[in-house]
């Protein structure tokens, strides 16, 4: 198959890719997607670095068709560049021509990055605890004036008025509030890039490399030079097969590759940037926790939701809202402005938990009922179960009815039963694997609040499959085996 890549269409804040192939399209639904950046002056970048960001976004669908790809770009593409993004997306059966040899090349149309003031901490923002909490610690560490907040608009279905509406509540609920109150800035991206992929076809589209390829011109123009997403520790377990080889979940958002990418834009971009997890440290309980405990007002701001209407925080019919008052009343926490009765009366979600629970349904040898896909992520089963354990339903009790409180305590006798006390403690190891300051000085915040540990103690669950936690394993990368990955670049 041959793919032909056209020039991309810059204009004003905004960059169109478009391309013709051979062959139909089986996983998007157009050949061309945009990106746009709030305020951004696009034409001060460089026509390399558009090629770059294509290809951490799309090399990976071609990369799926399984066989020969030629993909012809209309002037050449940096080698270093076209071999990370090769080898991140597994992608050796994609030839791309032509390509320039060169080891590095500037960003910038000028040849030269202008004069600016930067803000070298950037958090992937979602406007939840999680990021939340990494805002918060950032700005106490290094103060709020370093701090940007990076958010794309990014529906996952066609349509104006659906990525206007994501944008609005976004707006409304996350960015204004985190600068009024926190003091950073923010920076909107957006993007139709998930709306263009097939919804029957997930796996297509791309994990964090959208937001660590899709933003930088957002990066470079900010300064940011540590940027982190926030994921919990949770979601990297491991397990070791019958092979002797070792499984990781979530391999391409591992620190070991976020090391090799960093490595891979100081190197070829001559960007200062350092990709990392700082939520590494933390479960989704305790960034809660933490959040309650040392950064009250910022704890009020939190929107877990993702799935209500612009102007509203809560839809009450997702594991999100669900884990908000469950978490909330574990720390004693009763939110006023919050429909308890809603949540556990008549909610989707406490609609689909009964359901389970009268199925007759028997506690697992772990103590609780088998994990279902109504929890959410597998990966964060015991940390809810946890938490169900550890909630006193008589917080609430003028507050919701006969109902409500019927289900609330069918839920802790389904999911309640045993309480795991890891989800409230930090992984020492994992300072180790993301190896960098700002994560030492963040544990030592995190040990004021947590007891920090070696080895976690199990027993630990992906779902309802036994898992392992050891951050002492290192994932192997094809990243980190590229010549201008492991071998330091000439000195003088």
């Amino acid at each position: 198959m041959r793919v032909n890549v056209e020039t991309p269409i810059v204009s004003g804040d905004t960059v169109v890719f478009r391309w013709t192939q051979s062959e139909p399209n089986p996983y998007q639904y157009e050949n061309c997607f945009y990106l746009r950046y709030d305020g951004l002056d696009l034409t001060r970048f460089s026509s390399a670095l558009f090629f770059e960001v294509f290809l951490g976004l799309q090399l990976k669908v071609f990369a799926a068709y399984g066989k020969d790809v030629e993909v012809v770009f209309p002037e050449p593409v940096p080698q270093p560049s076209v071999a990370f993004w090769q080898a991140f997306h597994n992608a050796e059966k994609v030839a791309i021509s032509p390509i320039a040899d060169v080891t590095s090349y500037s960003p910038w149309a000028s040849g030269v990055a202008p004069q600016q003031r930067p803000r070298p901490f950037g958090v992937l923002f979602g406007g939840g605890k999680d990021s939340t909490l990494a805002t918060c610690l950032f700005s106490e560490l290094y103060g709020a004036d370093q701090v940007a907040l990076l958010q794309f608009v990014a529906p996952q279905r066609p349509g104006e008025l659906v990525a206007e509406r994501m944008g609005q509540r976004q707006e409304e609920l996350m960015l204004r509030p985190a600068r009024e109150q926190l003091g950073v800035v923010t920076q909107r991206a957006w993007t139709d890039y998930l709306a263009q992929h097939h919804k029957s076809d997930l796996r297509m589209r791309p994990h964090l490399e959208l937001y660590t390829a899709g933003l930088l011109p957002a990066l470079l123009k900010w300064g940011v030079s540590t940027l982190t997403t926030s994921f919990p520790w949770t979601a990297y377990p491991i397990r070791h097969q019958a092979n002797g080889q070792v499984w990781f979940r979530y391999p391409k958002s591992r620190p070991e590759i976020l090391a090799t990418q960093s490595t891979h834009y100081r190197r070829v971009l001559g960007a200062d940037l350092t990709l990392t997890n700082i939520n590494l440290l933390f479960t989704t309980f305790t960034s809660y926790r933490m959040l309650v405990e040392r950064y009250p007002a910022a704890f009020q701001q939190i929107v877990m939701c993702v799935a209500a209407a612009p102007g509203e925080r809560w839809c009450y019919d997702c594991h999100k809202c669900g884990e908000y008052a469950q978490f909330g009343l574990a720390n004693g926490i009763v939110d006023p402005r919050f429909d308890y009765d809603r949540l556990f009366g008549s909610s989707r979600y406490m609609r689909k938990v009964i359901e389970y629970i009268e199925s007759g349904v028997e506690l697992s040898v772990f103590g609780n009922a088998p994990w279902q896909k109504f929890f959410g992520s597998p990966t964060n089963y015991l940390v809810d179960c946890h938490a169900i354990a550890k909630l006193s339903p008589d917080l609430i009790a003028d507050r919701i009815g006969i109902e409500a409180r019927v289900n609330l305590m069918l839920l802790k006798a389904a999911f309640g039963n045993r309480a795991f006390p890891t989800s409230e403690h930090v992984p020492a190891k994992a300072v180790d694997l993301l190896g960098h300051e700002p994560a030492r000085q963040i544990a030592g915040i995190a040990a004021e609040h947590f007891e920090v540990v070696d080895p976690l103690a199990g027993p630990f669950l992906s779902g309802n499959t036994e898992v392992e936690y050891d951050f002492t394993v290192r994932m192997p990368t094809k990243t980190g085996q590229l010549d201008h990955i492991r071998t330091e670049p000439p000195t003088g």
